[in-house]
C-alpha cells in the first residue's frame, strides 16, 4: 500500500484496471444513450461522462500501478492471444448479424464475447473482480439476445444491453475504488 500526502492510502495495482474499466464503461454508455428517445437521451448522454469523469478521478487518487507493468509483462502473450480472440470474435459477430440482416443481436452478442474474454483475465491478473463482471456482462448480454429473438429492435437492445454493460463496468471500477477506501489493503485481491 502507498500512502500520499493528501487522501489517505492508495491501492497497489489497480489503477490500470479501473481506469480502463471507466472509459470502456463510458464509451458502452454513451452507444446506449444515443438509442434512448425523448429527455432521457439527452440527460443520459450527460449524466454518463459525469459519472465516467467521476470514477476516473476517483481511481486516480485512490488507486495505483505499483506492480502492474511487471504483471503485464508476465502475462503479456496471453493477454494478447484473449484479446486478439476476443476483437475476432467481435467483428465475427458483427458480420454474421450484418449478413444475416440479425442486426438487434449486435450488442447483445457483443456484451457476452467481452464477458467471456474477462474470465480468464481473472486469474491471469490475480483479479477476482474480473469473474463478476464477466458474469454480469454475459447475462446482460443475454437478456439482449433474449430481447432480440422476442422481437426488440436494434435501438431497444442497443439501450438495454450497452447501458447494463457501463452499469457493470463502472461498478467494477468503483468496486476497486471503494475497497481502497475501506480497507487500504495491497494488492490486486479484490473480489
Amino acid at each position: 500500500m502507498s500512502t500520499r500526502a493528501h487522501g489517505g492510502p492508495r491501492r497497489d495495482g489497480t489503477r490500470g484496471a479501473a481506469l480502463v474499466m471507466t472509459v470502456f464503461g463510458t464509451v458502452w454508455w454513451l452507444s446506449g444513450a444515443t438509442a434512448l428517445h425523448g429527455f432521457a437521451g439527452p440527460a443520459a448522454l450527460v449524466g454518463g461522462p459525469a459519472v465516467g469523469v467521476l470514477l476516473f478521478a476517483l481511481a486516480l487518487r485512490r488507486l495505483n500501478g505499483v506492480g502492474e507493468q511487471a504483471a503485464y509483462e508476465r502475462a503479456a502473450r496471453r493477454f494478447h492471444a484473449i484479446n486478439l480472440l476476443q476483437a475476432l470474435a467481435v467483428v465475427a459477430v458483427i458480420v454474421v448479424a450484418n449478413r444475416t440482416g440479425a442486426l438487434a443481436w449486435i450488442p447483445g452478442a457483443i456484451a457476452v464475447v467481452v464477458g467471456v474474454h474477462f474470465l480468464p483475465l481473472a486469474p491471469l491478473f490475480g483479479m477476482p473482480v474480473y469473474r463478476w463482471t464477466g458474469a454480469l456482462l454475459i447475462g446482460a448480454g443475454l437478456a439482449g439476445c433474449w430481447v432480440a429473438l422476442a422481437g426488440g429492435g436494434v435501438e431497444t437492445t442497443r439501450a438495454l444491453v450497452c447501458l447494463a454493460c457501463a452499469a457493470v463496468l463502472w461498478a467494477a471500477a468503483a468496486r476497486l475504488v471503494r475497497a481502497a477506501a475501506l480497507t487500504g489493503r495491497t494488492g490486486p485481491s479484490v473480489g
